[in-house]
């Protein structure tokens, strides 16, 4: 006859009785871990959530960037605004961005570079 070590005797006695307890136990900080760390949890939600945010700045600066854009394709095709009821192109901006993009110059013009200025910076 073999003997059995006496936890185990125990639990064939009692153990019955622990295996609800133990499932719900288990149960219970599965759940607690997938509350806090799992896919949906609470760090998951807080860094999605200061995602979100940061993607807002970036739309706003986006929407910013094409409302100025859309003002230089307006004044490049002469399409009326307010100061520019003929409908012809804006030709004082058409001779901004040629000095200031492709360095065009009239006779007798010099250029005088100075630094932390221009479109690169």
């Amino acid at each position: 006859m073999r003997r059995t070590a006496p936890l185990w005797a125990w639990l064939r006695a009692n153990g019955r009785g622990l295996i609800l307890p133990a499932f719900a136990g288990l149960l219970l900080i599965y759940t607690a871990d997938q509350l806090f760390t799992g896919e949906r949890g609470m760090v998951t939600w807080r860094v999605m959530k200061s995602q979100i945010t940061d993607l807002h700045g970036d739309v706003e600066g986006l929407n910013a960037d094409i409302a100025r854009l859309d003002s230089h394709i307006n004044r490049l095709k002469g399409e009326p605004l307010a100061g520019n009821k003929r409908g012809a192109p804006d030709k004082d901006f058409i001779d901004e961005l040629l000095r200031r993009d492709l360095g065009v110059l009239k006779a007798g013009e010099a250029v005088i570079l100075v630094s932390g200025t221009g479109p690169a910076s």
